[in-house]
């Protein structure tokens, strides 16, 4: 695999091993409002450049801590599968950070990862749980719905789903759903198994945070809200890999580029501050 240093820069190589892997999906293909997401990785990467290496609330600086950007050739799903099956045995020895593209990839990684008995950590403004919409069973609305067959889920910060979908809740208990991150959502996930997949998209967020997403709805997770449910899950959990999903770059809103870049900064942090603690 050819690596880069697209995600923060080539200050951040490391000279031991590799701890992060940082992988662009531009993938897109079903999205059904907003379009765009398959320019979202490269907006991310540009705007990654940006941001300050040192983390002062965790007192953590990233340069040379062996963070990679990888650069597959992934045009659609069989693609993606096979990249992730043929170099999983390396991928599982760090911390993977896929970049989309659209939600429809977040089951695709866990079929290439093969990794059993893990719990999915799940934010999004949507539930993602049909059984197909507009007639695609693995369309970007079925991502959560194609993802139990890997583990039991949380959703965190859902505010909006179908009367089919809230029917399916009420049969289902491999899957609980909350609006608000809470003492509830945090005990759901805490008896979740010890090691989780963790997939954001980034409507989750309250549209004043980011604008530019897909499908965007009002009153999502704030900020802090974030950083809190961030912190709570690499302390509590061994997050194995997480995606990034549904950005939507448009002209003259670079901030949403800029806070999509710094919400895997957050979450690469912190796994890298779990990992500098366990080395010590």
């Amino acid at each position: 695999m050819n690596k880069y240093f697209d995600f923060l820069g080539s200050e951040v190589s490391g000279v031991d091993r590799d701890r992060v892997y940082v992988i662009p999906v531009p993938i897109e293909w079903s999205t059904s409002y907003g379009k765009g997401t398959a320019s979202a990785p490269e907006a991310i990467l540009h705007a990654s450049l940006q941001i300050e290496l040192y983390h002062p609330t965790l007192d953590l600086d990233l340069e040379g801590t062996g963070i990679v950007t990888l650069r597959p050739k992934v045009g659609g799903k069989e693609d993606l599968i096979a990249f992730v099956k043929e170099h999983r045995s390396v991928l599982r020895e760090a911390f993977v950070c896929f970049i989309g593209g659209e939600h429809s990839i977040t089951p695709w990684i866990l079929e290439g990862l093969g990794i059993s008995g893990i719990g999915i950590v799940w934010l999004d403004a949507h539930a993602d749980l049909r059984e197909s919409y507009l007639g695609n069973r693995e369309s970007h609305a079925c991502a959560a719905k194609n993802s139990i067959p890997f583990g039991k889920i949380v959703e965190i910060g859902v505010r909006s789903f179908s009367k089919e979908e809230r029917e399916y809740l009420a049969r289902d208990d491999r899957i609980k759903i909350f609006s608000l991150w809470n003492e509830e959502a945090r005990e759901a996930v805490k008896r979740l198994p010890d090691s989780v997949y963790l997939s954001l998209d980034y409507d989750v967020l309250d549209p004043s945070i980011i604008r530019s997403v897909g499908t965007p709805e009002p009153d999502g997770l704030l900020w802090n809200d974030l950083m809190d449910l961030l912190t709570f899950l690499f302390r509590e959990k061994h997050v194995v890999a997480m995606d990034a999903v549904e950005l939507c770059p448009v002209e003259n809103d670079e901030t949403s580029n800029f806070i999509g870049a710094k919400v895997i900064y957050e979450a690469v942090s912190r796994f890298l501050r779990r990992e500098v603690q366990h080395e010590e």
